[in-house]
């Protein structure tokens, strides 16, 4: 009896020990909004974009919150769900190398960080509709460069926002001045 309990309570330990070791996934959030939902065809949205920290563990993410080669991408879709693609596809610059700590940004449990961020309307031809356009994060980076710290990495994955719904309206182009 006292043997089998034993083994019992070794198991627990054991197996209580190895999920310990584990480092957990971050929980990362990514809301996006825009700051209308109405444009014209030659118009800028401005998103906000914020990422929460909705995890028990403080977790850092790359400060620089940019399109392209800091980890933030989007998919442009029309009312019936179809992709807009990019007229001109440009190729990011690699992202550059995080030299120091003060490039990491932490977020605690139940915080957040965010930009604005402009895109663009009139690089795409667009007919009047309705628009939805969806952000994606994923870390460029790998764990080793983290300093030793829990950060966001590539291997965990693309974090993606809600969908933000808009409007497309016939406008003229804005006059030369």
């Amino acid at each position: 009896m006292q043997r089998s309990v034993r083994l019992l309570l070794f198991a627990v330990l054991a197996g209580s020990s190895s999920v310990a070791g584990q480092e957990a996934k971050p929980v990362l959030s990514v809301t996006c909004a825009a700051d209308r939902p109405s444009y014209t065809q030659h118009d800028s949205l401005i998103l906000t974009l914020t990422m929460e920290n909705r995890g028990a563990s403080e977790f850092y993410v790359y400060r620089t919150l940019e399109w392209g080669w800091s980890g933030i991408r989007f998919r442009l879709t029309d009312a019936a769900g179809g992709i807009v693609p990019e007229p001109n596809h440009s190729i990011p610059p690699p992202p550059l190398p995080i030299s120091d700590k003060s490039q990491l940004v932490g977020l605690a449990p139940g915080y957040f960080f965010g930009t604005h961020i402009p895109f663009a309307l009139s690089r795409y031809n667009l007919k009047p509709g309705v628009y939805y356009l969806q952000i994606a994060y994923q870390s460029l980076y790998p764990h080793e460069a983290g300093f030793g710290l829990p950060i966001v990495t590539f291997a965990d994955g693309a974090f993606l926002s809600n969908k933000v719904k808009f409007d497309v309206r016939p406008g003229s182009p804005p006059s030369p001045l």
